[in-house]
Order: structure tokens, then C-alpha cells, then sequence
């Protein structure tokens, strides 16, 4: 049980993933300014995005791992 809702709550940060980066909410972000940690806003958006699906992936190969050794 627990396996599906993790695997339900990582394609759903996949399916926000590919929202968020796509037009048109990406074109929210398309400035130049401000800088963030001396990035455009526009370049740390997507790199967020990634980060947040490297986090997603992570905590369910820990999920599955963790049951497999079960």
C-alpha cells in the first residue's frame, strides 16, 4: 500500500515537473532579473525542478528498497 502511494506522489511531482517547465508557466519565469544565488530566475526555475525530481526519485528507491529487504 505504502509502495503505490509513493509511486502515485512521484509521478505526480513528474506531472507538475513537466508543467512547470513547459510553456506557459515557464514564461512567469523568463526574466532576467532578479538573481538568486547569482542565478536568473529563469535558469534556477527549471534547475529547482530538477532537484526537487532527483528528491522524488530518491525517497522512492528508498521506499522500494527498504520493502524489498522485507
Amino acid at each position: 500500500m505504502k509502495r503505490l502511494w509513493v509511486r502515485r506522489l512521484a509521478v505526480g511531482v513528474f506531472v507538475l515537473n513537466v508543467l512547470a517547465v513547459t510553456w506557459p508557466a515557464i514564461t512567469l519565469f523568463r526574466e532576467a532579473q532578479p538573481l538568486v544565488f547569482g542565478f536568473p530566475l529563469s535558469m534556477l526555475w527549471p534547475i529547482a525542478w530538477i532537484f526537487i525530481g532527483w528528491l522524488a526519485l530518491l525517497g522512492l528507491d528508498h521506499i522500494e528498497s527498504r520493502e524489498d529487504a522485507d
